[in-house]
């Protein structure tokens, strides 16, 4: 699912980055790393108004 406008131009890409992994040839996204945490596919990445937080399920 992608994020919604609102949400996009509030992401700091100097603390969020997008982990790939290359897989037969093409590029699969892994998970996502937010300052020291990485959400990894089914967990909620949570925003709070000032800054973006993972929660595990």
């Amino acid at each position: 699912m992608l994020a919604p406008y609102w949400l996009a131009d509030r992401i700091n890409y100097k603390t969020v980055k997008f982990l790939y992994a290359i897989c037969d040839g093409a590029e699969v996204l892994k998970g996502v790393r937010i300052n020291d945490q990485t959400a990894k596919i089914g967990d909620t990445v949570c925003f709070d108004g000032k800054r973006l937080s993972v929660e595990r399920r």
